[in-house]
């Protein structure tokens, strides 16, 4: 098998790799392989948990309150009266009912709507751009989001790689997202599109990255 068969890094010295992010003098490199179906789900359960708690706090402070307020709808009898219910428990036989029906007001949700659509958005772009190349999540779970090459992504292929796979690799009967565990890359619809790979190291060096920013 050719050398270009493997992840960048693979068998490479220390700092040959161009944007490999690991600094001179480091002992040996890393051993990076492709990360495969499950370690991603593992790590995308850990985001998901972490973006609810965002969401909910969020949410507190700047979704619409809530309000109910109680109409009272009458059933009449043939009097035409009507009864409020406070009064219904005082009376043995009350000789008509009235019923109270919720209806629940919201404010002006658009905004906050929209906000806590961004929520999602702004945490895997600009977290897998980033130096770190990972979300909270990936890190736990000792992964990256790399290019072809092995280097950090850019804000603008970040983008391009949330949006395929938020508006098609899952929509769409998760083929896309299912794509990793049969490709050789182990790349979803979204990193083929976007020209990205996500990588595991098999040892602690993969929390070293590089500090350029």
């Amino acid at each position: 098998m050719s050398s270009s068969a493997f992840p960048p890094g693979w068998g490479q010295p220390s700092g040959a790799q161009n944007g490999a992010g690991f600094p001179q003098g480091s002992g040996s490199p890393p051993v990076w392989i492709y990360a495969g179906f499950w370690w991603r789900v593992w790590a995308f359960l850990i985001d998901s948990i972490i973006l609810t708690a965002m969401d909910a706090v969020l949410g507190y402070f700047i979704l619409p309150d809530f309000k109910v307020r109680w109409e009272e709808l009458p059933i009449p009898d043939s009097s035409g009266q009507t009864v409020d219910v406070v009064d219904i428990a005082q009376r043995v036989q009350p000789d008509t009912i009235s019923v109270l029906i919720p209806h629940i007001q919201v404010g002006h949700w658009h905004l906050p709507g929209l906000l806590m659509a961004l929520v999602p958005a702004l945490y895997f772009i600009l977290f897998e751009s980033s130096r770190f190349r990972a979300t909270p999540g990936k890190r736990l779970c000792q992964l990256e989001v790399t290019t072809l090459q092995g280097e950090r992504i850019s804000i603008a292929r970040a983008t391009v790689r949330f949006l395929i796979k938020a508006f098609i690799s899952f929509p769409i009967l998760h083929i896309g997202v299912l794509m990793v565990a049969f490709t050789r890359q182990k790349q979803g619809l979204h990193d083929l599109i976007a020209g990205t790979l996500v990588l595991r190291a098999e040892n602690s060096q993969i929390v070293t990255f590089d500090r350029r920013m």
